[in-house]
């Protein structure tokens, strides 16, 4: 039993190991680059009026008259303790700031990826008939879709369904704990904006593997035995596509997170996107960290996830 979980023990020691050296790299960058950064956040509190002296004694308070590696050390000193501070400009723990804007960006991102997972099943049925109406639309339709950017498609579904139709709101956002009619209201555009991208890159991908893992012996064999195409498709061809396409899924959730920029932004939605751009405009650093923070222990997790999930499907992958 132990002999057989080795191989994972040593894979997640591993991942988690350059998890924490990327995780060092990204903050410890963070803190640097806020020096190099014109004005500072001690003026942008104070205001243009504010004296030298005022100016160098708040400097000293948040401690950025300190050399960046000392700056860094102390910082991560805090964060281990489980004390990240608070904002500068509104006093609030920024703990409890990320916390609540993460869930927000969460649930956009988790509906958006449940959503894009439609393109499985419309996959299996085109892959099944190839070349046909079905086939040759949908294909099409994935292509406009990939050629045209986020941002594009934002502009032009708030004009279409929040200007012109008015069936959702243009901006604005309601709590899923206070009101989860109005929460699905304010966040349905947000979500299809940041999810068709992804449907349609997944799409592809799983008809692409779908075709050519139709084509097999083995599946000519299941064919021959007249099962039905339905039971050949979910028991035959899905499992060996599932690896290329748990990669995308991977890559299409870490694609929501960083997507939620452009789309918390557009539709003032309170994330976490909307807040680190507020952040570093500001320049909280303690607040930009700890979002940056947050942000690489989510990709770690998901990525390690990805290569452990390799292995649980097809037990021919090893992991190392």
């Amino acid at each position: 039993m132990l002999n057989s979980a080795m191989p994972y023990l040593r894979a997640i020691s591993t991942r988690l190991l350059t998890g924490i050296l990327v995780f060092l790299l990204v903050t410890f960058s963070a803190t640097a680059l806020s020096s190099l950064a014109p004005g500072s956040a001690a003026q942008l509190i104070l205001g243009d009026y504010a004296t030298p002296e005022q100016i160098a004694a708040l400097n000293a308070q948040y401690g950025y008259d300190l050399p960046i590696w000392q700056r860094y050390l102390s910082w991560l000193g805090d964060l281990l303790r489980g004390d990240l501070g608070v904002t500068l400009f509104s006093q609030q723990p920024i703990l409890g700031v990320v916390l609540e804007r993460a869930a927000v960006t969460f649930e956009i991102a988790f509906l958006a990826m449940a959503v894009s997972l439609i393109g499985i099943p419309v996959a299996m049925y085109t892959a099944s008939h190839p070349n046909k109406l079905t086939d040759k639309i949908m294909r099409s339709v994935s292509t406009v879709l990939l050629a045209v950017p986020t941002f594009v498609i934002v502009v032009l579904f708030s004009y279409l369904f929040a200007m012109v139709l008015r069936w959702f709101p243009a901006t604005g956002w309601a709590k899923l704990t206070e009101n989860p009619v109005a929460n699905l209201w304010y966040v349905a555009l947000p979500v299809l904006c940041l999810s068709l991208h992804q449907t349609a890159y997944l799409y592809r991908v799983a008809r692409n593997e779908f075709v050519a893992t139709l084509q097999e012996d083995y599946i000519a064999v299941a064919r021959a035995r007249g099962l039905p195409l339905s039971y050949i498709l979910f028991n035959h061809a899905l499992r060996p596509a599932m690896p290329q396409i748990l990669t995308v899924m991977g890559l299409s959730l870490t694609y929501m997170l960083a997507g939620s920029f452009v789309v918390e932004s557009y539709f003032a939605v309170p994330g976490i996107g909307w807040t680190i751009l507020s952040a570093v405009k500001s320049h909280d650093i303690p607040l930009v960290q700890a979002i940056l923070s947050l942000t690489v222990v989510i990709f770690v997790i998901v990525f390690m996830l990805v290569d452990l999930g390799y292995a649980l499907i097809d037990p021919r992958v090893k992991v190392s």
